[in-house]
């Protein structure tokens, strides 16, 4: 069978090719075989081969982690899944043995794996994975929505989980993405009253129409600055922020524009080291928390928002062929696309 692999450890090097088809070895595994699989920002950073990537990333591996497709093998004690359904999978894979699984905080398991970084991942034919890490998808989702809804997860985490957003509240969204544009239609929904979404001018193209058609406000920090924005809009500071880009300039700039007491949720994992502005944050006292990946009851909820129309992924995704990899990579790293996703079936 074929997979999508990092073969060298340098930038670029990304390439289809033949990979041992995964068996069932274990009475709770499910084989899955895939029909979508869409490009995180993860797998852009391996591309690029980023320097916070090289001190822990396998190479070469099978990239992705995020997936769907038809179950087509269980083993002999699986219960809730069978032959037939359409599924999509988790990112992790975690142990269930240390402290922070028992007490329910799998995402953040001591020993965690992350598929496509640490161990082969998802952008494959066929797929192995426990019956715990698996979800059914609604069957008004397309499988590339399915794939994508793993990001989406992690926005769920962040908002729903690590925030407590007021009704009536302003909020500030950095980054343009898809866990950026998940985030703002959370916020949203818990009652904000006031959404801006803050890209860049690499973003005016494609990103931020999207986050328009999605009814938000939106701007461009490098023609205004958000602080400026918001005192011309508002005429105050923002609330909250969910910082989604990973970018240390926005990181850097959260004290600038965020009122005494607000708070901020950095949902984006920077590719390199970011310096923060800790008096300022200190004097203000400014709520900093943080958000990474998923559990169980996150993607559930995910999938429920998504399949209710509560709120939508479907205008972000760009579908691509197994003969188009290269080019489909280029256009996440360039911005062009807001999410990719390789269709195997």
């Amino acid at each position: 069978m074929y997979g999508i692999v990092k073969t060298h450890k340098e930038c670029g090097h990304v390439s289809l090719e033949e990979v041992p088809k995964p068996v069932i070895a274990d009475v709770h595994d499910v084989l899955v075989e895939v029909h979508s699989a869409a490009i995180c920002g993860s797998d852009l950073h391996a591309y690029e081969y980023i320097p916070s990537y090289q001190s822990f990333m396998k190479v070469p591996v099978v990239l992705g982690h995020e997936c769907s497709g038809i179950v087509v093998g269980v083993g002999k004690d699986v219960t809730e899944f069978k032959i037939g359904d359409r599924v999509m999978g988790e990112s992790n894979i975690y142990c269930g043995k240390c402290k922070n699984c028992r007490e329910g905080n799998t995402h953040i398991c001591e020993h965690n794996l992350m598929r496509g970084l640490t161990t082969d991942g998802v952008m494959r034919e066929y797929v192995v994975f426990g019956e715990k890490n698996l979800h059914h998808v609604p069957s008004n989702l397309s499988f590339s929505e399915g794939a994508a809804a793993q990001a989406a997860t992690v926005s769920v985490h962040g908002v729903l989980r690590r925030f407590n957003i007021s009704v009536g509240s302003t909020v500030i969204v950095t980054g343009v993405g898809i866990i950026g544009l998940v985030a703002a239609q959370l916020a949203r929904l818990c009652g904000a009253g006031n959404v801006t979404v803050v890209g860049t001018d690499a973003d005016m193209a494609t990103r931020m129409p999207i986050a328009e058609s999605l009814g938000f406000h939106t701007l461009n920090c490098q023609k205004q600055s958000i602080g400026e924005y918001l005192q011309d809009s508002i005429g105050d500071k923002a609330d909250y922020v969910i910082e989604c880009s990973g970018a240390g300039s926005a990181i850097d700039a959260i004290p600038t524009y965020i009122r005494k007491g607000g708070e901020a949720l950095l949902l984006g994992l920077p590719g390199r080291e970011v310096s923060f502005k800790f008096a300022d944050i200190i004097r203000s006292e400014i709520n900093i928390r943080t958000a990474y990946t998923s559990t169980w009851k996150d993607y559930e909820e995910t999938l429920h928002l998504l399949g209710s129309g509560a709120m939508s992924i479907a205008p972000m995704i760009k579908e691509y062929s197994l003969n188009k990899v290269e080019e489909a990579f280029e256009a996440g790293v360039s911005k062009t696309v807001l999410k990719p996703v390789f269709k195997f079936k």
